[in-house]
């Protein structure tokens, strides 16, 4: 029994270039996740830094960049490290960055979107005249 109900390498070949080459490559994908930005702002936006975690997201490319033992790692789903985190609410910073190695800058990003101290409430005193 022949696995393929074409006759001829010829027909093979022109069902294998419309596959490769007529249909759009993003019909399968399921597109960027829901907390990434809007589709507006995706032309600019390459990557999204989760500064309080430290770690990246590729929209381009659709996978997680992180810190796995002092190396930088890939992942097409969301680390385990971080699977308690809800991307819908945690803190974000959408980067310019061309290229799909973000974390060459881990260090200016890690001091340019530090978390912000939470400021103390002073105390308010009264003044007493004498």
């Amino acid at each position: 029994m022949k696995m393929f109900p074409l006759k001829t390498k010829k027909q093979f070949l022109i069902l294998a270039f419309l596959l490769l080459f007529c249909i759009p490559q993003d019909l399968f994908s399921q597109g960027p996740p829901p907390w990434a930005p809007a589709h507006g702002y995706r032309a600019k936006t390459k990557h999204i830094y989760f500064p309080d975690q430290n770690f990246y997201y590729d929209i381009e490319k659709g996978v997680y960049l992180y810190l796995n033992n002092g190396n930088w790692s890939v992942s097409v789903s969301l680390p385990s490290i971080f699977g308690r985190i809800n991307l819908n609410t945690a803190r974000k910073v959408e980067l310019e960055i061309g290229g799909h190695t973000p974390y060459q800058y881990n260090d200016k990003h890690i001091i340019a979107y530090k978390k912000p101290k939470k400021e103390k409430k002073q105390k308010k005193v009264k003044e007493r005249k004498h």
